[in-house]
């Protein structure tokens, strides 16, 4: 309670005295003071600290039923509200927590619901102008409005749909934070999301099964890893439908990169820098923050590989 207090009074008197700077040591480590160190001016950001307690707000969620839903909704096809919003603001936490990012004003997220992928594609096209295939749900930056269906079983049942919303959400977050993220990083970290849980005051990702057991029946088809980073978002989806499992290889990307303090610094890194405008080649950023460089995270990645990416089985955080 002391160090509490303490820390509170200080804050209080930078807050009151001078301009207050946070910035991330190459550890992932997040500080705050009234003068960034020499070696961290670069990283530094000016911030607005709220000191209030309980200033905390959650994400201001709408779940919208739209198409023969909005006019007819069952039970079998309704979807737990309060679910939603708990699981969604597990990622909005994440961000705010664990990436570090400030949120100055609540992220505003609109869920669409259709009944089935028919109506779904429908609805997307009709509002988006663009007919949506192979996804399980879609988020329409333009709008910054989430879509979805309600999952038949061979997609996985309501379960599916419940963690599609997850890793959509993500995007919506990204997209409100910085204007131009790679593929690979977006993708990859909303992979993590959609089985983000919250539990003892420590968040929880265990591993993406879908993405393990893909990845290694197909990583004969993946591109070199650095590489892959490099691939722009226009080319996404083509590389995809030549066989190449760009969705899996980001996702256990970003999983084994969050499972180490080193790979959690370098995701943050990338993520900040992105957010303050960078445009740099995601190699030169991965020389600059990654510890050891391209060569070191290329060879980290190869010999997970060889293990078959076994371990580990369960992320805590922080």
């Amino acid at each position: 309670m002391r160090f509490l207090l303490f820390l509170s009074l200080l804050i209080v008197s930078l807050f009151s005295q001078a301009e207050i700077y946070k910035w991330v040591d190459k550890n992932g480590k997040v500080h705050f003071g009234d003068k960034p160190r020499q070696q961290q001016v670069d990283n530094a950001e000016k911030v607005t600290l709220n000191i209030a307690p309980g200033n905390w707000q959650p994400l201001n969620i709408q779940v919208l039923y739209q198409g023969s839903l909005g006019k007819n909704l069952t039970e079998e096809h309704r979807l737990d509200q309060q679910r939603i919003e708990r699981e969604v603001n597990w990622v909005y936490r994440f961000y705010d927590e664990v990436l570090y990012f400030d949120f100055y004003k609540k992220v505003p997220v609109k869920i669409h619901v259709l009944k089935d992928v028919n109506e779904y594609q429908k609805y997307v096209q009709k509002i988006s102008g663009h007919r949506p295939t192979n996804t399980l749900g879609v988020y329409i930056g333009k709008l910054h409005e989430i879509a979805v269906f309600i999952h038949d079983e061979k997609r996985g049942g309501k379960e599916s749909t419940y963690r599609t919303i997850k890793h959509e959400a993500s995007h919506a977050i990204l997209d409100s934070l910085a204007q131009v993220i790679p593929s690979w990083l977006n993708e990859g970290v909303a992979e993590q999301m959609e089985y983000l849980s919250y539990e003892n005051n420590r968040f929880i990702i265990p591993k993406h099964k879908k993405n393990h057991r893909s990845l290694l029946a197909r990583r004969h088809q993946m591109m070199a890893v650095d590489q892959f980073i490099e691939i722009q978002s226009r080319d996404w989806r083509k590389a995809q439908k030549q066989g190449v499992p760009t969705q899996t290889m980001a996702g256990q990307l970003v999983y084994l990169s969050l499972s180490k303090s080193y790979g959690r610094s370098f995701i943050t890194r990338l993520l900040q820098d992105y957010k303050r405008g960078e445009n740099r080649r995601s190699y030169y950023l991965l020389n600059e923050h990654y510890i050891g460089g391209a060569s070191a995270f290329k060879l980290h990645w190869q010999q997970w590989l060889g293990t078959e990416m076994a371990k580990p089985e369960v992320i805590y955080l922080p």
